[in-house]
């Protein structure tokens, strides 16, 4: 009896030092604190290590000690810092106020050059470094999710995705029915892949025309705001608005461009892709049965935010968030895509069994990507990485419930 109570004290205080670090899921919406509206893929940080992003809803989840401090951060707004165990429901983060400006310290002209040559010596300097990210693609008919996709795709990733390669993913669709005339972007991963600037003058009919080229004013209305942080640094936001003449020859990339004035990092872009030329396939079935790809070459538009980092010393692309909808044979369709930067040393969470990589070119289909390399069931018993939205979560568990995954149905 004697040793049994001494090795129950032996063991008590590392039980209960057990108890008090064991990882807790905290999990909370970010709002403007101002509008009450949810705020997508604010920044969740532990320490200096960037975890997650909240998604299209706010939403986000991560699993961490309950004394961690966890850093919320969203442009445009003051940063929270909030102990775990405290963490409340809703995170209120409490709006910059943005002004607009009648003087600024270089004329806006001056400030737009030096940061496209800032962005193009950046983007040129840092183009061999590489990152991991986490790519979730879902697409829907009216309220019916046809379509669910996620993957691990490695690529460039200063400034701007690029030479992206497929590590390891999943995919499930169901085929176009007498109901239903789904469209596909096979490659619509590809738009993820947004520049901001440009090195051309004067761009080809082929081009698509970014904000930061050398005569931007040609092809853009500008104006500005600006507001300072607790830091004293001055945030600018810069809008470029695409001038209608030149939409009807360019396909046109404009929107928002949020910049660091004195580093002239960017930390974040956001807008439209506009006149995008793309391929769309519609799975067709004859009355007899046979089944066929009706292939077409549309023009469609496109909403998108870019969030930006610079944990390494440059700026990298953080996530990317595409969001697309037209019409199709009098139904909506919608295709959304959320991608994720998880880091150089992410090989833990990616491992497989395939150790190739597979290059995915602009014309390449996410799809057949897959499988071709072949769906690899284990491999998908891990964490969510970026919290799914409850439409998310259902088709997910759906499709994986009906062994759809790596088929198209």
């Amino acid at each position: 009896m004697r040793r049994l109570l001494i090795l129950l004290m032996m063991w008590l205080p590392l039980l209960v030092a057990t108890a008090q670090t064991g990882a807790t899921l905290c999990e909370a919406t970010v709002v403007d604190a101002a509008t009450g509206q949810r705020l997508p893929f604010a920044t969740v940080s532990v320490g200096s290590q960037r975890v997650t992003i909240a998604n299209a809803m706010g939403t986000f989840a991560l699993n961490c000690r309950p004394t961690d401090s966890v850093l919320i951060t969203h442009v445009g707004h003051k940063p929270v810092t909030v102990e775990a165990r405290q963490m409340p429901a809703v995170v209120k983060l409490q709006p910059r106020e943005m002004l607009l400006d009648e003087v600024v310290v270089l004329p806006i002209g001056s400030l737009i050059d030096r940061l496209r040559r800032a962005t193009l010596r950046m983007q040129r300097e840092h183009r061999r470094e590489q990152s991991r990210y986490f790519y979730r693609q879902t697409a829907f008919c009216g309220a019916q999710c046809y379509e669910f996709a996620e993957a691990f795709i490695s690529g460039g990733c200063a400034v701007w995705l690029n030479n992206l390669k497929l590590v390891n993913g999943r995919y499930a669709g169901l085929r176009s029915d007498s109901t239903h005339q789904y469209t596909y972007f096979g490659n619509f991963f590809t738009f993820s892949q947004i520049a901001m600037a440009a090195s051309y003058n004067v761009p080809e009919k082929k081009d698509d025309v970014v904000p930061l080229i050398k005569n931007y004013q040609k092809y853009y209305n500008i104006s500005y705001k600006s507001t300072t942080d607790d830091d004293g640094h001055r945030l600018i936001a810069i809008t470029f608005e695409p001038l209608p003449a030149k939409l009807k020859h360019y396909a046109m990339i404009g929107g928002t461009l949020y910049v660091d004035e004195e580093t002239l990092n960017i930390l974040r872009f956001e807008g439209e892709g506009l006149n995008i030329l793309m391929k769309t396939e519609v799975p067709m079935t004859t009355e007899e049965g046979k089944r066929w790809i009706k292939q077409s070459l549309s023009k469609i538009s496109f909403n998108f935010v870019v969030d930006m980092t610079e944990e390494r010393g440059f700026t990298e692309v953080q996530s990317v968030y595409i969001d697309e909808s037209h019409e199709s044979n009098g139904e909506t369709i919608s295709t959304r895509s959320l991608l994720f930067n998880i880091g150089t040393d992410a090989s833990a969470n990616t491992n497989t069994k395939r150790g190739r990589t597979k290059s995915l070119e602009f014309g390449s289909k996410l799809h057949y990507s897959i499988e071709m390399r072949g769906y690899e069931a284990g491999f998908w018993q891990q964490d969510e990485i970026v919290k799914r939205t409850p439409v998310e979560q259902a088709v997910q568990e759906l499709f994986e419930q009906h062994n759809l995954f790596g088929v198209m149905q």
